[in-house]
């Protein structure tokens, strides 16, 4: 059984959801999730359906050819007049008619009575077809004096009532979106709005997180792509870099003769910023041998691993698994999760994340517990003369997160189960400040993420004493940092 959502726009009328129930049901589907909320939107209903691929491709079709679902979107645009109207009874039946006549509908209308003889009246219409908009108001303006005043898309009364579509034509302009995947960015808003109103959340705070995060992705990339990148030599003839962008996750590059070795590779959507930035630290990067590892495998940590295509993935099981599944259209480890699983599925749209092909997996243990509590050794890292223990973490942070410890060099990379959250730039703050307010929590269990941090605390403790220098936490996001007590202090790296 597959899963799919689909964002239908209704009638108001009796009867309209059975009708798209009788459907489904017709075709063997099962409805596992439903939202409409009448206060954002007066006709759309979001409906998950699972079900074989055949009756879902059969349900779509005959969705469509009732009109239920569309296979383009509608240009809605909203613009505020003001009317002046006689004040006796009866004057603003002909504006109404006109409207009608127009299939024009008001989204806001604003009218208190005074003394006075006319009366300003203030309405939202909206409109479909912009090449109505001048004969609409001339015809009103034969009437009535009437004053047009361009609105906002912030403004709140107005936007509620259409707030779907008009996210969903400003997403797909923003995001050079295809239909398919803008119905698919509108579905998962849908489905986070409607499990933080359960929790008591604002409509149109939960809307602007949204939207923040897709235009702080977007607007950082080409020439607004500034990376911090922080060098370090830990070992003779081998040299660290930490690139650090405003948003997604840090990108280690190890370089070692003639290979290269990567630690997580940020968002798809930086990859030709990011491709541009390693080439300029390495020349002639793109040839040359690679590996990739990574810390764990949410989309932020994974976004070059479809981009970089010669280069070897080394990864373990569990993530693999989660890797996999997102290839074949599966629920990924972060999905399982339903406080997750809407941006999860935002953030692949937004950053325009393609899973990695699981033939360049190399999987690095093979009887790893399912679950298991603290850390387990599965593996080692070797680059160059340093040689890095890989420990599998219990799943706090997410299924499948490691970390990669050398105790020679006195470095730990510790993905996002430790981060210097005070060392953050302005911009990474605030953007590391959406994910928690949109999935309530970055950890698929808070409890165990703790006791994770903890350990690594402890662990680089030891590790400091042994070596008699402080440890070196290289985190997920965020500058390169040392360990000063139980709190994380940026080190003065050399930085480009």
């Amino acid at each position: 059984m597959e899963r799919k959502s689909y964002v239908t726009s209704m009638p108001d009328e009796s009867g309209a959801l059975l009708r798209a129930s009788r459907i489904i049901a017709g075709h063997g589907g099962n409805i596992v999730r439903a939202s409409y909320n009448k206060a954002v939107d007066l006709h759309m209903l979001f409906l998950d359906v699972a079900a074989p691929r055949e009756a879902l491709e059969g349900i779509e079709k005959e969705l469509l050819k009732i009109g239920y679902i569309k296979d383009k979107l509608a240009d809605t645009r909203v613009i505020e007049v003001v009317v002046k109207i006689p004040d006796r009874p009866g004057a603003l039946l002909p504006v109404l008619e006109i409207l009608n006549r127009h299939g024009i509908n008001i989204s806001y209308l604003n009218y208190s009575s005074s003394d006075e003889p006319y009366q300003d009246f203030k309405m939202g219409l909206l409109i479909e077809d912009p090449g109505i908009v001048k004969p609409l108001l001339d015809e009103i303006s034969e009437l009535y004096q009437i004053n047009i005043i361009q609105c906002e898309i912030s403004e709140e009364n107005l936007d509620n009532t259409v707030f779907y579509i008009r996210l969903a034509n400003e997403m797909q302009k923003l995001l050079d979106l295809d239909t398919e995947k803008t119905m698919r960015f509108i579905a998962e808003s849908n489905r986070i709005l409607q499990i933080l109103q359960a929790e008591g959340e604002n409509a149109s705070k939960v809307f602007d997180y949204i939207r923040r995060f897709a235009y702080f992705v977007s607007n950082y990339r080409g020439d607004s792509f500034k990376a911090t990148v922080e060098e370090l030599t830990p070992a003779e003839g081998l040299t660290l870099y930490s690139i650090q962008p405003p948003c997604g996750s840090n990108t280690y590059l190890f370089t070692s003769g003639e290979e290269l070795v990567l630690i997580d590779t940020g968002y798809a959507v930086y990859a030709g910023e990011m491709k541009k930035l390693l080439n300029g630290l390495v020349p002639g990067f793109e040839p040359l041998p690679k590996r990739i590892y990574i810390t764990h495998a949410d989309v932020d940590h994974c976004g070059l691993l479809s981009r970089l295509e010669d280069a070897e993935i080394v990864l373990n099981k569990k993530s693999a698994d989660s890797l996999k599944r997102q290839a074949a259209g599966l629920p990924d480890y972060r999905e399982n999760n339903e406080l997750s699983f809407g941006y999860s599925k935002i953030s692949q749209i937004v950053s325009g994340y393609v899973p990695p092909d699981p033939s360049r997996f190399k999987i690095l243990d093979t009887d790893t517990p399912e679950e298991h509590e603290g850390f387990i050794l599965i593996g080692q890292m070797t680059v160059g003369n340093l040689s890095f223990d890989i420990l599998e973490g219990g799943g706090g942070h997410l299924g499948g997160e490691m970390i990669y410890v050398s105790e020679k060099a006195g470095i730990i990379f510790t993905g996002d189960l430790l981060v210097n959250i005070s060392g953050f730039s302005e911009e990474l703050a605030q953007f590391n400040s959406l994910a928690p307010y949109l999935m309530k929590s970055v950890n698929v269990d808070s409890k165990r993420a703790t006791e994770m941090r903890k350990e690594i605390i402890r662990l680089a403790g030891e590790i400091s004493r042994l070596n008699g220098r402080p440890c070196i936490i290289c985190g997920g996001h965020g500058p390169i940092s040392v360990l000063d007590g139980d709190r994380l202090t940026a080190v003065s790296g050399i930085k480009r």
